[in-house]
């Protein structure tokens, strides 16, 4: 039976959802039927659902039902069991649409935690939230490749030590005797420097490499490098378990938030363009939540502990 694709699944997940809001009438039922038959893929789709919820538990009743009463919201659910779905069952690629293809990593750390470690060189690693990271060092190369996640790594100027560099899925970050983060998106990787200098080479393109000094910041894919921007130490705050802002958008510090608690947590785009400015503590989201709640014409809304959602007011 053919491996379902991610559209075929979201489909399957779709009639799910819908089946669990209320009891299909005939003419539903019978319109599922058909896009059930019409591939084998939409059966294995089917049934690879069924057996996701039979491991899960199906949503609560009144949870669905609640949270089927506008199509937005409707989607949310939807992209919660997607992101459920992506645990493994579906045969999805795991290293990139889960951590669970990390636990085989040398360093790696959970969501909402973040840790230091030392490696035998001396260079100190952070890890951020939901990181993880090999290290092979040879007599040629000290390599840290980075699997997930956001790194800080502080290398300094060691004699007699080869290269150290940082591997993503785009390319690679020549350390020059200097401390920079490394963050790893879907699409691209960012770096920044907050002491001396790094290179960075994007992996299809070598030879359009860069140095970037203290201060500078730039994102590359595996073709290209996009241009330098300004880099603060503010930005490298979750080190000390912060999220410093100065006026930003609240949908990229709702974003950024989302990436220290388990599930999902998003925000409506009526508000999501909303200005905020503060120092927030990354092991106490309930409390930045309820902070803005207090301050800004938003409401924070708990479907349960795990799907949380903001939305404007007035």
């Amino acid at each position: 039976m053919p491996a379902p694709d991610r559209k075929t699944f979201e489909t399957a997940a779709s009639w799910y959802v819908q089946f669990q809001a209320q009891p299909p009438t005939p003419a539903e039922r019978q319109a599922w039927q058909q896009w059930l038959n019409g591939d084998p893929s939409h059966q294995a789709a089917w049934s690879q659902l069924e057996q996701l919820q039979r491991s899960l538990g199906a949503l609560p009743q009144d949870f669905t039902r609640r949270a089927l009463t506008t199509t937005q919201q409707r989607r949310q659910v939807l992209k919660w069991m997607l992101v459920l779905g992506g645990t493994g069952y579906l045969g999805w690629n795991i290293q990139r649409h889960t951590s669970l293809g990390n636990v085989w990593a040398d360093y790696r750390t959970p969501v909402g935690k973040h840790r230091r470690i030392e490696l035998a060189d001396g260079t100190q690693v952070d890890l951020n939230t939901d990181t993880a990271i090999d290290v092979l060092f040879d007599a040629r190369q000290r390599l840290i490749r980075l699997r997930e996640g956001e790194v800080l790594i502080h290398s300094g100027k060691r004699a007699g030590y080869p290269p150290l560099y940082v591997e993503t899925r785009h390319g690679r970050v020549k350390a020059l005797g200097t401390r920079f983060t490394v963050r790893q998106f879907p699409d691209s990787t960012r770096v920044g420097v907050l002491e001396d200098r790094v290179n960075l080479s994007p992996g299809d393109q070598p030879d359009r490499s860069r140095t970037l000094g203290a201060g500078e910041c730039a994102e590359f894919d595996r073709h290209a490098i996009r241009p330098t921007q300004h880099y603060g130490r503010t930005q490298a705050a979750w080190t000390d378990g912060q999220l410093i802002v100065l006026d930003a958008r609240l949908g990229d510090v709702i974003a950024e938030l989302a990436r220290y608690r388990p599930g999902l947590l998003q925000c409506d785009q009526a508000c999501a363009d909303l200005r905020v400015s503060g120092a927030f503590r990354l092991d106490s989201t309930d409390a930045v939540l309820a902070n803005l709640q207090a301050t800004l014409p938003i409401q924070v809304k708990y479907f349960t502990r795990y799907w949380v959602s903001v939305n404007r007011i007035g």
